[in-house]
């Protein structure tokens, strides 16, 4: 080989090496902006759930029918009152909540779904109930109970007196239905040094050291993250692995422990979409990225009437306490000037279905 076809292979190979490298780069930094983006997403949707569970902890809690419940030691008037509280949220919001009372001394006292465990005692599942108990002060956390959730803790005080904890629980599955309508895959894994008081998980799948916790968890997705080493994924945040990228984010409790982890996956087919719109990608991440520092700058008071529908809050007048009655009374005085005549009709139709009225409407 001549001296001149030398240095052209040598020349070819280094552009091919640098072409490679820089594909390669970008790629790489194209799914690090994905995986900020996909994180600040899952960001506002936790934190969407959190403030939607402390809310209505908070109103129910002060229910004063339910308080009387309470002590009077009545557990099937409990359950009927969040049963039916349950089911209005579901009604006219969607939102699928589970709710229950659990007595000062630790045992399930009415549960609005069924009240099969009532009697049980959740004191060895749940020691972040002490601190709610010792301070009088909600909590409001990821908690690692019989299963991995996120659980909206209010102490209820009648008369100066501590009667009992109301809870608002919510498992995975609105955060799995928000993700799977952009084609993105979730898993939720605990911490198996969990695995003794997550007693309802004992039969779910396994990754390493780590309990599949959300119900709607892909089969195929679990397989696939056996074969990664979860340490990798870890620290670097995201990882490829038979054409699907899988991306990572701690799970932390009251006391900022990492009890388990996010994984959101997405295909390198839908990546590739993303690729498409990468210029508004680049404008979402600046957004996304002022978020995050707002975030933690700012620490918003959660107030447990302001995000709510008017629909919502119209349901809500009739079982909230007098000076919060007063409050939302007030706000739909203003909110419903923006009405018609016909929408106001059929607001008071949808609320109060069973009334009859008479009359002429004016």
């Amino acid at each position: 080989m001549k001296l001149y076809q030398k240095y052209l292979a040598f020349i070819l190979m280094v552009v091919i090496i640098l072409t490679a490298y820089f594909y390669i780069k970008n790629e790489q930094e194209f799914e690090e902006k994905v995986h900020s983006v996909l994180i600040n997403l899952l960001n506002k949707q936790v934190a969407n759930e959190k403030e939607k569970a402390f809310n209505f902890a908070l109103a129910l809690s002060q229910n004063e029918t339910l308080q009387k419940a309470i002590t009077s030691n009545d557990a099937e008037k409990s359950y009927i009152i969040l049963r039916n509280y349950m089911k209005t949220l579901e009604t006219f919001s969607g939102t699928q909540l589970r709710m229950q009372i659990v007595s000062k001394d630790y045992t399930i006292f009415a549960r609005s779904w069924d009240n099969a465990d009532a009697g049980v005692n959740v004191k060895a599942n749940r020691p972040d109930l002490q601190k709610v108990k010792d301070t009088l002060s909600p909590h409001l956390s990821f908690v690692a109970a019989r299963r991995l959730v996120l659980i909206a803790s209010i102490p209820i005080v009648r008369d100066g007196e501590f009667i009992a904890f109301l809870e608002v629980i919510q498992k995975f599955g609105e955060l799995e239905r928000y993700f799977s309508n952009y084609g993105i895959g979730l898993l939720v894994l605990l911490d198996a040094k969990y695995e003794k008081q997550a007693v309802l998980l004992d039969k779910n799948p396994r990754v390493s050291n780590m309990i599949v916790a959300n119900e709607g968890a892909n089969i195929n997705h679990i397989k696939i993250l056996k074969k990664i080493k979860l340490q990798t994924l870890l620290n670097h945040g995201f990882v490829k692995k038979d054409k699907y990228v899988f991306f990572y984010k701690s799970i932390l409790n009251a006391d900022d422990e990492n009890i388990g982890s996010f994984i959101l996956i997405l295909s390198e087919k839908r990546l590739k979409l993303f690729s498409a719109f990468e210029t508004e990608l680049d404008t979402f991440f600046t957004y996304a990225r002022k978020d995050i520092y707002n975030s933690v700058s700012i620490k918003k008071k959660l107030s447990p009437y302001n995000s709510l529908t008017t629909k919502e809050l119209l349901t809500l007048k009739n079982c909230a306490r007098n000076q919060d009655r007063v409050y939302i009374e007030q706000k739909l005085s203003r909110e419903l000037l923006f009405y018609t005549k016909d929408e106001l009709i059929s607001f008071l139709l949808d609320t109060s279905p069973k009334n009859i009225s008479r009359g002429k409407i004016k």
